[in-house]
């Protein structure tokens, strides 16, 4: 998916979660404030992220986190060891995820 139609499309499917329930505000500040400062930096929690993105088989979070260690200063090393580590702990079933992973960093111009 193109970035800017990733990026439009992500925003407008939360503000319709946002506008049906407040649940989903409660959430997202929840998550907010998990990704914001405190004792690990932000760029070692998306890094943390992209591995857990491959062990549950999320595309669309591993796009999301690769683009968030990117926005971090991760580097293509630092990103590439964290989708090692996720394909470590879930096996080979996780190889579809790992190369979608690889497009995602060829798509940002990383590799």
């Amino acid at each position: 998916m193109e970035q800017n139609d990733f990026g439009k499309e992500r925003k407008y499917l939360m503000d319709l979660m946002k506008n049906s329930d407040r649940f989903y505000i409660e959430f997202g500040r929840i998550d907010d404030d998990a990704f914001s400062g405190g004792s690990i930096p932000k760029k070692y929690k998306e890094l943390t992220m992209v591995t857990a993105s491959i062990v549950s088989k999320c595309k669309e979070c591993i796009e999301y986190h690769i683009k968030e260690c990117l926005s971090a200063k991760s580097s293509k090393k630092e990103i590439i060891e964290a989708i090692k580590m996720g394909m470590m702990a879930s096996g080979s079933v996780s190889y579809p995820y790992v190369r979608y992973s690889f497009k995602v960093l060829k798509e940002q111009k990383i590799i």
